[in-house]
């Protein structure tokens, strides 16, 4: 368990990094070109600064929720799989771990730990953005909760080996198209 939360942390705080360089970089554009920003400079950089803090935060608990039903068992049969080699996939903002007993998914900020026989269907839809379709999968599990996944337009063939591991797994009748 301990790799993965370091690895989430440690892309997390990779992609906070990338955030707070653009937003300094903008608000140093903002008080050269503005002067009347020079009185409110401390506060907004306090303000910057309490908002990364808040996100860091944030991807702090986003481990511990992912991981709190999780038992001893679990812990360790998770643990073993994801030390030893598996396919990784990119999706939209992250990537997708597909091991024997689980998926392991950082997107969009968030971590999702899916147990693959808790998993009762996964439905392929697309979203339709301007000229573009982007594939999603939605897992709807056994326990009433449901986790959308969106794949990466840079990556198209990633969406398909995705889906093909899925009904090799789950099998057809469970992954609906």
């Amino acid at each position: 368990m301990g790799k993965i939360k370091r690895d989430f942390i440690l892309k997390e705080f990779r992609r906070l990094a990338f955030f707070a360089v653009g937003f300094i970089i903008c608000i140093f554009v903002l008080f050269k070109c503005y002067s009347g920003f020079s009185l409110i400079q401390k506060p907004l950089v306090l303000v910057v600064i309490a908002i990364l803090v808040l996100s860091i935060l944030r991807s702090a608990a986003q481990v511990y929720l992912s991981m709190r039903d999780f038992n001893d068992n679990d812990s360790y049969l998770l643990e073993k799989e994801y030390a030893a080699p598996h396919p990784v996939y990119k999706i939209w903002q992250g990537e997708i771990h597909l091991m024997q007993n689980f998926i392991v998914c950082r997107n969009r900020g968030r971590l999702f730990v899916i147990i693959i026989h808790q998993i009762e269907k996964a439905e392929r839809y697309f979203n339709i953005i301007g000229m573009r379709k982007i594939p999603v999968v939605k897992f709807i599990m056994d326990t009433d909760r449901s986790v959308s996944i969106g794949f990466s337009l840079n990556h198209p063939d990633d969406g398909e080996a995705v889906f093909e591991w899925l009904m090799n797994r789950l099998g057809e009748e469970k992954v609906i198209d």
